[in-house]
């Protein structure tokens, strides 16, 4: 197969995985609805205009492809850095409209963890100490048992300490640091 060919190939199968992201956003957002349970308290959302920008964007630069005749490496960059936003954006399209704190877990942004993923909540214990400084209260980090650390920001400190408050209550384990 010659480097034209196969240039072809991986446009191609970008466009079919492109494709398959967009189709498959109303089906993780059913399944996401299904796994999350009640709301407790819904989060600020915002309509998700970036993500449907940059979705144009990655369409773009993946409708380019076959109009430049780029090396075979750099043809692959370009559809994997589509790819790469595309999924991006379309975790935020699913999440954008169900951001909140539920029974069993928490979606914010390109983020849902269940409450079973979560290790401890790291602010917690050092957030209140006198050796503490330069502390911002409208952040909530979460640890989770994979090792990753998540960082949520909300909007003002009482904001924060209405969401952690819910936290708590429906994942009371989490009160205590160890």
């Amino acid at each position: 197969m010659d480097v034209k060919n196969l240039t072809i190939a991986f446009t191609i199968a970008g466009y079919c995985i492109f494709a398959a992201l967009i189709i498959s956003i109303p089906f993780k957002i059913k399944k996401l609805k299904s796994e999350c349970g009640e709301l407790k308290m819904a989060l600020r959302s915002d309509f998700p205009l970036r993500s449907i920008l940059t979705f144009a964007v990655c369409a773009l630069l993946l409708g380019v492809i076959p109009f430049r005749n780029f090396q075979l490496y750099l043809s692959v960059v370009f559809i994997l850095t589509a790819l790469l936003g595309s999924s991006i954006a379309s975790k935020q399209v699913v999440n954008s409209g169900i951001n909140g704190i539920y029974e069993n877990m928490i979606i914010s942004d390109t983020t849902a963890i269940k409450y079973e993923n979560i290790l401890s909540l790291p602010t917690l214990s050092y957030e209140n100490q006198k050796e503490t400084t330069n502390v911002d209260f409208r952040l909530l980090e979460i640890l989770t048992k994979s090792g990753a650390k998540i960082t949520m920001v909300f909007p003002n400190e009482q904001t924060r300490n209405q969401a952690l408050n819910v936290i708590l209550e429906q994942c009371p384990r989490l009160k205590t640091e160890e």
